[in-house]
Formats: C-alpha cells, structure tokens, sequence
C-alpha cells in the first residue's frame, strides 16, 4: 500500500508520462508516415515523368513520322520501361491565336491542313506510382498512378520572294525608274543611281517591318489582320526605313516617305503570304522561335506601287526599231493577283507568283513605196501576253545543329509564264484592269492600209505559244544560289532565258508571212490577172516592212526602250528570277 505522504510526490512524477500516449496514437503515427512517404514519392514521381515525358515528345517532335520509336527510345534512355508509353498521337500544330490553347493541336488536320504534313506530336504516359504503407488499403488507397501528357511541335520554315528578271543598273535603268514610279505616284522623282543600288541591295526585317507597320497604322490583331488591310504608301516606306539593315537602304526608304503623297494608299492582300505568322498576335514577329526572314527593299517598293491606284501608262515611250520604223508600247495591264510576292512558311504549303502581264505595241511603219506609189500604213498593232511565273517551296533541308544554321538548304520548284503573240485587233475590253483572258479566236485582223477602200490590207498573226520554262532551284551550299537574311539579300536563280521572246517572236513572223497573215485586196480597178500580180507585188513589199521592225524584236534582249521599262517594274519576259529571303530549322517546343 502506498503510504498518504507518497501521493503527492507520486502526482508530481511525469516521468513515462508520454508512454501511454505512444501506446495508444503510435499505430496512427505510424500509417500517417507511411502515407507522407508515399505522397512524396507521388510528387517526386509525377515530376520526374512529367518531365521526362515533355522531354520525350520533344525528341519525338524532331521526326514526326517516326516518333513513337523516338519517344520510346528516349524513355528508356531514361530508365522507363517501354510499358511506360501509352499512346502518340502524330498531328497539326495550330499557331492561331484565336482558339484556346487546348485546342491548338490537331491531330485530325482539319483545322489547319496545310501540306498535310504532321508537325506536332503528342504522348501520354502511365505508370504505378510506388506505395508502401498505403497500399495495405487496398481499393481505399488514395495515391492514383502516375500519368503526364505533353506535346511539342517543331517547324520548318523559309521566305521567297519572285520578280520577273534580275536587274542591272544603268543610267537608262534609273531614269525609268524615276519616269515611270513617279507617274504611277504622280510626282517627280529623283532618285540617284546609289539611291536604286542601296534599294536593290538592301534588305528589310521583314518581321520588325511587320511589327513597325502595325504600331504605325494602329493595327493590334493578328498579322493576318494587319496584311488584309489596305495601308497609306507612306508609313510602308517609314516601316520598311525602320526594319532596313543597311543605313544607306534606310535613308532611300526614309525619303521616299517624306515625297509620297499621304493619299496614296496600298492594298496589302496581293504582297504576302504569311504561312503560320497568319494568326500570331502583331508585336511578336522577332521573338523566338519566329522565322527571321528578308524583303528586297527595291522589290518591296514597285510591287507596292504597282499595287496602288496608280495606272501604268507608257503610251508616250516610242523607240526606234529598224529602218526607221518605231515601237510604241500603248498599254500594260496586269492579271488579278492570286498569289502573293513575298511568301514565308514551311514546305509544301509556301508559294509566290507574279501577275499574268499583257503588252500592247503598236509598230509604227510610216510612208511605204508600193509600186512607185506611198502607202500611208497604220501602226501594226502587237499584243504579247505572259502569264504569271510561279514558285513554291520544296524542300527544307535542316541538320537539326543550329536554329537557323549557314548550311541549311531550301528547294523551290519555279516556272515562267506561258507567252502568246498576237497581231491584230483585239477586243475592247483587253487592256481592262484587272484583265480578262483573251484566246486566239477573239484577234481580229486589223486594217493596215485603206485607200479610197479600193486597196485594203488586213493582217493577223497568231504566234504558236512558247510554253514556260520549270525547273528545281537549290538555295544553300551546293546550290545555285544562297540563302538570304534579314541583312543580306542572298543570290538569286533565275528559270527562263531569253530565247523565249526570240522564238515567240519569230513564229509570230512565220505567221504573218502564211497567206492568211497579210491579205491585200485591190478592189474593180484593174482585171483580174493584172490585180491578183498586184496584189502580189503589194503584199511582197509590205511583208518585208512589218516582217523588219519585228526581226529587230527577236534576240536575247528585245527592245532596249522595252527592257529598261519593264525593268522598272520588275519584268523580263520569259524569266522567273527567285530569292531565299531567310530560313528557319526548327527547334522542337512544347505546345
């Protein structure tokens, strides 16, 4: 028995106090151990194949096509079983600011098709996560599996860019320039041939020129929006001042800014494609991963002019051609635009154009001797028309070392345009902007001589039609040409030659000359043996005056006066000539 004094030192004693708490709360500290332990584990788990999964759609994202073997393989790298692999999913890449993020792969290619091509892949994975003391609950253990889900897509991408012909510049060259882009802008330009040289040398950012256009005209969407608009003349030239690399390039642009009239307004729909920059917010064009691209500034210039109101008249430019006949080019007209100038974006799905073009000359003979007697004969008029050159992106060929690495190499698949030769009349609406197809059938034989309507000569000529040149054109080591940059132009390639406009020409004379080219009538003047040997003699001498003047046409240049005119504006008939403005290898992202 405890003695009465002993209580109080007995109530006071805590030692072993907290043995009978363990006793009855160690059981529960235990499991809740336990279960700390396997949640932990979850995380640790979860992250590290998360991880490992975003990593492995990344792999697989630089082949597409092989990537459920890419992925597979990188897991394993990694010490993941290959039951770890649940499903990959090869599909599009959507870079549309407009649908919500969740959205933006699309493994049905319906919403952005494109080539047809995969870009983007996705992958899940699942595995048991490790449970210790929590799997003593059976179906009541709260720790799910492990599971992730990621996608990457990585896309290729370069620029082209198309005119008609390569120019050289000379003093004539630069005074067309100057005549016939002040006529279209209605003022009096005096551009310097360094001022032509710096235009044709120099390249523009085309994405800070984007970006700078935007903040300029107000435009805050994507930059589809920004290329459906139609823009003034002046802030293009001030945004392509701003993104140009060569300060000599920049001030050209910049003066030009301060001539143009503010009502000179461009139409940007027809100038460029913009691939999957069509529906990336404006402001974001320089940042990583973005296609880092160029725009001729020179080529930049006369397309957009050409694209305004301006009207191209050359009705007053007369040259001398042979024997004192002349050329006069009465009108240019151009087709509708259905394909763009400048064009960026991945293979298979990125082309340029140039517009279908249609000549009319009027060949002036003056006073021809016709059997002792002058003949006042009319201008003999020629129609030449040329249809739009083409080119398309092929090929992107990367090493997958550099995002946008020196030896990248681009294939473009180009062709010059179909060209037909006319000579006769044709219909009213010909020259019409934008302008309508026209056929063999629709030339009507035009009166070249009409005496007192005794003696008549008519001519029509149907030239058969030079089929375009087509051909592959490699940009980048090995290649035809080089790849350009924001800073550099590149070199370009040209398809076409000029023997086109010679062998178009001359079967137009081969057409004259048949006897239903050039038809004289002599009408109840003479019998009708004597007439027909009239005729004849009428014909022999007229032929050689029209068949002349179109000889001095035929050869590897036609008429310098025509050259140098078109040359303003970008053309050589029977060319395609094609830049590599820029080209992007592709660095694998998660999307």
């Amino acid at each position: 028995m405890i003695r009465r004094r002993a209580w109080p030192l007995l109530m006071k004693d805590d030692r072993a106090v907290v043995a009978p708490l363990v006793a009855v709360l160690g059981a529960s500290l235990l499991a809740a151990a336990g279960l700390a332990l396997d949640v932990g584990l979850y995380y640790t788990e979860s992250r590290d194949l998360r991880n490992a999964t975003e990593a492995a759609a990344l792999a697989a994202a630089m082949n597409p096509a092989a990537g459920a073997q890419r992925a597979r393989d990188y897991l394993a790298r990694n010490g993941y079983d290959a039951s770890v692999l649940k499903s990959v999913q090869v599909g599009r890449y959507c870079p549309d600011v407009r649908l919500p993020a969740g959205q933006r792969f699309d493994a049905s290619f319906s919403l952005c098709p494109g080539n047809g091509r995969g870009n983007a892949v996705r992958i899940r994975t699942e595995r048991p996560s490790r449970r210790f003391l929590s799997r003593l609950l059976g179906p009541a253990n709260p720790i799910p599996d492990l599971g992730a889900t990621a996608t990457a897509a990585r896309i290729d991408e370069a620029g082209v860019g198309i005119t008609s012909g390569i120019l050289t510049v000379t003093n004539s060259l630069v005074t067309s320039v100057n005549n016939l882009l002040g006529a279209l802008l209605g003022i009096k330009l005096r551009l310097s041939t360094a001022d032509v040289e710096a235009l044709m040398n120099g390249n523009v950012d085309e994405g800070l020129f984007f970006d700078e256009l935007a903040r300029r005209v107000g435009e805050t969407g994507t930059y589809g929006d920004l290329v459906g608009r139609t823009v003034p003349l002046r802030d293009l030239l001030a945004a392509a001042a701003e993104a140009a690399a060569d300060p000599a390039t920049a001030a050209t642009l910049s003066t030009l800014s301060g001539v143009v009239g503010s009502g000179y307004t461009v139409p940007l729909a027809g100038l460029f494609g913009l691939g999957v920059q069509q529906n990336m917010p404006v402001g974001e064009a320089d940042a990583k991963p973005a296609l880092r691209a160029g725009l001729n500034a020179y080529q930049l210039l006369t397309f957009a002019v050409q694209a305004g109101p301006g009207a191209i008249d050359l009705s007053d430019a007369v040259s001398l051609l042979v024997g004192g006949s002349t050329v006069r080019i009465g009108a240019v007209a151009t087709g509708p635009v259905d394909r763009p100038r400048f064009s960026f974006g991945p293979e298979g799905e990125t082309s340029v154009g140039t517009s279908a073009l249609r000549l009319q000359l009027f060949i002036g003979l003056g006073n021809i001797s016709v059997l002792g007697s002058t003949l006042s004969v009319d201008s003999v008029p020629v129609l030449i028309d040329v249809a739009a050159a083409t080119a398309s992106i092929a090929r992107i060929e990367c090493d997958n070392t550099a995002e946008q690495a020196s030896n990248t190499r681009v294939t473009v698949n180009a062709a010059s345009g179909l060209v037909n030769a006319y000579i006769g009349t044709a219909p009213a609406n010909a020259m019409t902007r934008p302008m309508p197809v026209i056929t063999a059938s629709s030339i009507k034989s035009a009166r070249l001589v009409n005496v007192a309507s005794l003696i008549t000569v008519d001519a029509r000529a149907v030239a058969q039609p030079v089929m375009g040149v087509s051909g592959s054109v490699l940009f980048g080591p090995g290649g035809q040409a080089t790849v350009g940059s924001p800073s550099a132009p590149g070199t370009a390639a040209t398809v076409g030659n000029g023997s086109q406009v010679g062998t178009l020409l001359t079967s137009l004379i081969s057409s004259i000359s048949a006897s239903e080219g050039l038809q004289v009538r002599i009408l109840g003047l003479c019998l009708p043996l004597v007439c027909d040997a009239t005729a004849g003699a009428v014909r022999s001498q007229l032929l050689g005056a029209v068949v002349n003047p179109l000889a001095g046409l035929v050869g590897t240049t036609a008429d310098p006066l025509l050259d140098n005119l078109l040359a303003a504006l970008g053309i050589r008939l029977g060319h395609t000539t094609l830049w590599v403005t820029g080209a992007r290898c592709g660095v694998p992202v998660l999307v």
